[in-house]
């Protein structure tokens, strides 16, 4: 890791004023405290007194100290100088003496509580530092903004730019051997050979292994799925896929997966050994992956467009027999009415329809109504019916390549799946189709699946399993688990040990029971309660109605009219006003904390010490002025030091916040 990873301009605003600090920052950093004044009360000298002071307030905006300590925005010194009530033009004489500010920050450092960069702080951040690195994924230029927040919050004084710098260098590089080799030597000799020969270019090929396996599919045909089924089978002989890599946290292995997939291969062979084996094995494993993403995405797209042109095709061929049919609509329609007609004998009726009609005439129209017209809502199996032969170009190798698992719901379709597998496979144990597993076929599939008692149809059978197949991976009822995003919905919950130990304090938060069946028993109760009220009040209640919009039931809730407040009600206002004493706001805030002692909860952002004299008053007129909406120049008083507008406004910067208030 080379150290020159800092910009000039980052390196420049190091340790340093590079603007004019805000008056949001000069409230919350510039502010001299009661124990800040009586710090500086005990510098003799006026000049001495206000360096000593901008030097504290540096290290509190800093982090540090600076070589030249006036070298402070003219804005901070004349914050500080007015509190000090000190002319500025005396700064300059603070320099005539250097062990002057040297002796001035040992004793700021003790004042503030800070602790020097010494060899203990440089071990406890190099500690921090590995925690970061192992657990993310941020640039060096980020890692160095976050340690130096890191040491500010900490109340350490910062290092130079480049100690700091180097520092996080050598710790990115030692990690980064550290995995390097850790993954590399998990490989055996013939896996270090399959990871090498992905970055060879043949003889007479334009692409390398590794190119090619990374380019994703990018048309939506049978023999492009079957293409991606191939390149899923390539990935697997490699042989590194059951590798266990979970000790690895998972944004390093997504950092040196991104990294190979843009790298040319001659940049991946100037790498070192170690690395290179390492960035090839995880990303091996990460482009299964995601080339199983690919191709359920695919599939998905092809089973979609084939059901989108065979319903297009059934529109078409419905179009045009929608002329037979109503032929023999008319036809069937001659013949009912004679059967209405009352005028008619009924020992005469069978006879005067055949005169009328025919009765040739009559079994043909009734053969063209059940041949053209569908009962069935569903027209996925007829638009489905025509693409068998599609379908056959990749479903045996989709079906040895790609390992579903699922819900309970989706386990007679799993047991479909893998009966198509075993007739797949042939052999002497190759199953009966009388013997296919028949609960997932929805009705609308049935009367083609089954089309008589004992028969199987097996391109219907296969169709109607890819398409419930289709349907149950949109609904996370199947998953592949060697994919990412169609995975395991439940991977990420706690499972085994880890629930085991959290499982009582997680019940205990959500106050539930353990016992999956008494919480159920309570939801069923709740629901069938509720079932039941609103059925006898449905009746009662005017403002409700049910309306049937486009075939679906839809609730109508008329607004409720306004009620008048009862006499009761305005009596008790009446009554609970005039016991109400006629109080201030303010001295109502302070009467409660004297009750209470609440705003004393109120502690500092960095420090948490209460050391500031009235800060009960000031935390009073600042929530008055919060909860009034009128700003603290309304509640300020220069007369009175705990509620002058700076200190006023410096509480509310480090006290008044969501901790305190909480």
């Amino acid at each position: 890791m080379p150290v020159e990873f800092l910009s000039d301009d980052q390196a420049a605003r190091y340790g340093c004023y590079h603007t004019d600090p805000t008056p949001e920052q000069l409230t919350r950093f510039f502010y001299l405290s009661e124990q800040d004044h009586a710090f500086i009360a005990q510098r003799r000298r006026e000049h001495n007194k206000l360096g000593c002071a901008l030097q504290l307030c540096t290290l509190r905006f800093l982090g540090t100290f600076q070589l030249d300590p006036t070298a402070v925005p003219v804005v901070a010194i004349q914050n500080v100088a007015d509190q000090l009530q000190l002319d500025p033009a005396v700064l300059p004489q603070y320099l005539r003496r250097v062990n002057t500010r040297f002796q001035h920050q040992q004793l700021i450092l003790a004042h503030l509580d800070y602790q020097p960069f010494d060899d203990v702080q440089a071990f406890r951040l190099i500690r921090w530092l590995y925690a970061q690195v192992a657990t993310s994924t941020v640039r060096p230029s980020v890692l160095f903004d976050l340690a130096t927040a890191h040491l500010v919050s900490q109340r350490v004084v910062l290092p130079g730019v480049t100690t700091l710098a180097r520092l996080i260098a050598r710790v990115r590089d030692r990690l980064s051997r550290k995995t390097f080799e850790g993954l590399s030597h998990r490989l055996t000799s013939e896996q270090r050979a399959n990871l090498e020969a992905l970055l060879v270019l043949s003889e007479g090929e334009r692409l390398t292994p590794l190119e090619v396996l990374r380019t994703s599919p990018t048309r939506v045909t049978s023999p492009a799925l079957l293409a991606a089924l191939l390149r899923i089978g390539q990935l697997r002989e490699i042989g590194v896929g059951s590798l266990n890599l979970s000790d690895v946290p998972e944004g390093r292995r997504a950092l040196l997966a991104r990294h190979a997939q843009t790298a040319w291969a001659q940049t991946l062979l100037r790498m070192g050994e170690d690395r290179r084996l390492a960035t090839l094995l995880v990303f091996v494993q990460h482009l299964e992956r995601t080339a199983t993403d690919d191709v359920l995405d695919l599939f998905d797209a092809l089973m979609t467009s084939l059901a989108l042109k065979g319903e297009a095709k059934r529109r078409q061929e419905r179009l045009r027999t929608l002329r037979d049919l109503d032929q023999a609509a008319l036809v069937l329609q001659d013949a009912v009415r004679v059967l209405l007609d009352e005028s008619v004998p009924e020992v005469d009726l069978r006879r005067i329809v055949f005169s009328r009609v025919g009765q040739t005439r009559l079994w043909e129209a009734v053969g063209t109504v059940q041949a053209l017209a569908s009962e069935d809502d569903d027209t996925t199996p007829e638009a489905l019916s025509g693409s068998y032969a599609t379908v056959r170009r990749f479903l045996p190798t989709f079906l040895k390549t790609v390992e579903f698992q699922g819900t309970p719901t989706a386990k007679p379709l799993l047991e479909a799946w893998r009966f198509l597998a075993r007739q797949e496979e042939g052999g002497r144990g190759k199953p009966k189709w009388t013997e296919a597993p028949r609960s997932f076929v929805p009705r609308a599939w049935e009367r083609r699946v089954f089309p008589a008692k004992g028969e199987v149809n097996r391109q219907a059978y296969t169709l109607c399993v890819l398409d419930r197949l289709q349907q149950a991976l949109k609904r996370r009822e199947v998953f592949a688990p060697r994919s990412e995003r169609y995975g395991d919905p439940r991977a990420e919950l706690l499972q085994g040990p880890g629930w085991e130990a959290a499982r009582d304090d997680v019940s205990r938060a959500l106050g539930r029971s353990l016992d999956p069946q008494a919480e159920l028993e309570l939801l069923r109760t709740e629901l069938n309660a509720a079932y039941r009220e609103v059925e006898e009040n449905l009746p009662q209640n005017t403002a409700l109605k049910l309306e049937v919009r486009d075939g679906h039931t839809q609730v109508s809730l008329t607004p409720l009219d306004a009620q008048p407040e009862p006499p009761s009600l305005v009596r008790l206002r009446e009554q609970v006003t005039l016991r109400l004493p006629q109080v201030e706001l303010a001295a109502l805030l302070l009467e409660i904390h004297a009750f209470t002692g609440f705003a004393s909860a109120f502690t500092h952002l960095t420090d948490g010490r209460v050391q500031v004299k009235d800060l009960p008053l000031s935390v009073c007129a600042v929530l008055l002025a919060q909860a009034c909406n009128i700003g603290l120049k309304a509640v300020a008083r220069q007369d009175v030091p705990a509620l002058t507008l700076s200190r006023l406004s410096w509480v509310q910067q480090n006290y008044v916040r969501a901790e305190t208030i909480t």
